[in-house]
């Protein structure tokens, strides 16, 4: 609240309904992902090849719609990165390599799979299709309530995934487990808590998250290349670790990581708007790094005063 406060007063353009809803249409693809990333940094376990899904589902949607097949391509977006997710799970299990290592080099492999996948070539659509506006398109009823609003319909998306997940979480044996798995792991061991098969499920869930990312947004902006998601898996990790999540596993919060990825996306508006010469648009990853540092320091803080 306080660096929105700070925006719009630095900046004359920043408190408007165009500006703020185009933070939360921002967000949405990013907050897609983190709630993948979150469940798994729950787990103990992180998803560094979740921006490389990302490209390898953006592929998939968009050249089967250009051949006219979009819900098949939706559905191979979602199933074939859930595959390459369960392939991180399975490796890690069966080699016990942390997580991160794993996770480090399936990234480069996934990315190049979306490579051989586009040919390495820029796909480009100019049609428009019905499932656009299903998917991505402009919330045409709350723009004409909110004059100046431009909001998208991946804000519904992603509100309905907050609420599904927040109730599997909070609400199932799963959600147990899956803190359980980050936390006491001998004694969520020893209450038959299957933790191999928990860290599995959350990554498949994590593939199928980031494919579907993919998905949003080659549906908003109708274009792909093997580059794109490069960078989110980052904005991911620092939104959860912003929301509360720890490195070390066994804490987290769904609606914290939202808030996490709210307060990204307000920065990354708030520094394009103000045009700060030391931070330039495209590295933003710098303050993200700052972000993720300054968050994992303040948590620690917290936990040692508790």
């Amino acid at each position: 609240m306080a660096i929105f406060v700070l925006f719009s007063v630095v900046a004359s353009n920043f408190l408007s309904l165009r500006t703020v809803s185009g933070i939360l249409n921002a967000a949405t693809l990013t907050g897609v992902v983190t709630i993948g990333v979150t469940l798994l940094m729950i787990s103990g376990e992180f998803d560094l090849s979740v921006g490389s899904m990302m490209a390898i589902g953006g592929y998939l949607f968009g050249q089967q719609a250009a051949k006219g097949t979009p819900l098949l391509g939706l559905l191979l977006a979602l199933l074939i990165p859930a595959v390459l997710g369960a392939l991180n799970g399975l490796i890690l299990i069966a080699t016990r390599i942390p997580s991160f290592i794993v996770t480090l080099g399936t990234r480069s492999i996934y990315r190049g799979l979306a490579w051989i996948i586009s040919g390495g070539a820029l796909l480009q659509l100019t049609e428009d299709l019905p499932i656009y506006e299903v998917l991505n398109g402009r919330l045409e009823v709350v723009d004409k309530l909110f004059e100046g609003a431009n909001f998208r319909t991946s804000v519904v998306w992603l509100l309905g995934l907050l609420l599904l997940v927040q109730y599997l979480l909070i609400r199932t044996d799963y959600g147990n487990h899956v803190f359980a798995a980050g936390g006491n792991r001998a004694a969520a061991a020893a209450q038959g808590v299957n933790i191999p098969r928990v860290k599995l499920v959350n990554f498949i869930i994590t593939g199928t998250l980031a494919g579907f990312a993919g998905v949003l947004l080659f549906s908003q902006f109708k274009t792909v290349r093997v580059a794109t998601g490069a960078g989110t898996e980052l904005s991911a990790i620092a939104a959860a670790v912003v929301g509360g999540a720890l490195l070390r596993g066994g804490s987290g919060s769904i609606w914290g990581a939202l808030v996490g990825v709210l307060l990204i996306s307000t920065l990354r508006t708030g520094v394009i708007l103000l045009n700060i010469p030391f931070i330039p648009a495209d590295n933003f990853e710098a303050v993200v790094g700052v972000a993720i540092i300054g968050a994992v320091v303040f948590n620690d803080w917290l936990r040692r005063r508790a």
